[in-house]
């Protein structure tokens, strides 16, 4: 169904999707993970070494789960800008992030309203395989960094073990039935499980990158390459 929309298409149809699973997000993680996306995201931000003088964006920010376990790790950081399309999931990142210093704001990433040269450091995760133009997106986020920004971007991926890989396929089979059971939203699951087995794997990805104009490209798998953790310097 995705390789048939258009990108204006997919745009509107991916917004629909979290608008209607906003209320039960922390939930389709949990399901599509097994909750294993808490231990990944923890791993995420430990690559992750800022100084309270530089500046981030944490992109496509969902309910605001990375941009809290950053600030966490770094309480007193303030210069953080959090982004999403969709003004559901931003309601949640405002009550989770209550009390912290933070930027919330409204926009897509095709086009950031940002100046160039802005951040040292921008953060995506689980947000890339939903963009409408993946190319664009990633041109606009190599623009707003700094020279010597850092690009960090976890999503899922290919897993590496041929037996495991028909193991975690046969789950994304049986994941709208899940998602139709306990969240009562199958259409979202299915897009989910869609997008993941449309999304590059780690070498596409990396030369993705690499066409973009990202150096020093880095790939790190987690549980196998279920999901990877690419890192990319301007």
């Amino acid at each position: 169904m995705l390789e048939n929309l258009s990108k204006l298409e997919k745009s509107k149809y991916v917004n629909k999707i979290f608008s209607n699973v906003s209320k039960s997000y922390d939930l389709m993680n949990d399901i599509m993970s097994f909750g294993s996306h808490r231990l990944w995201k923890k791993i995420f931000i430990d690559f992750i070494q800022l100084n309270e003088n530089q500046s981030v964006l944490d992109l496509a920010c969902g309910s605001g789960d990375i941009s809290e376990l950053l600030l966490k790790k770094y309480p007193y950081f303030e210069n953080l800008i959090l982004s999403d399309k969709n003004l559901l999931m931003l309601d949640l990142a405002k009550k989770r992030l209550k009390g912290y210093k933070t930027r919330i704001i409204c926009n897509s990433a095709e086009n950031l309203p940002f100046k160039s040269n802005y951040f040292d450091f921008v953060l995506l995760s689980f947000g890339l395989r939903n963009f409408s133009d993946m190319n664009k997106s990633l041109s606009e986020i190599k623009r707003v960094l700094k020279k010597n920004g850092y690009f960090y971007c976890m999503e899922f991926s290919q897993v590496n073990k041929p037996n495991f890989r028909g193991l975690v396929n046969l789950y994304y089979d049986v994941l709208p039935k899940l998602g139709s059971i306990f969240a009562r939203n199958k259409d979202a699951y299915e897009y989910l499980v869609e997008s993941i087995k449309l999304f590059p794997n780690q070498i596409e990805l990396t030369k993705k990158f690499e066409y973009i104009g990202f150096r020093e490209i880095e790939c790190f798998d987690i549980f196998d390459g279920v999901a990877s953790i690419h890192i990319g310097k301007k």
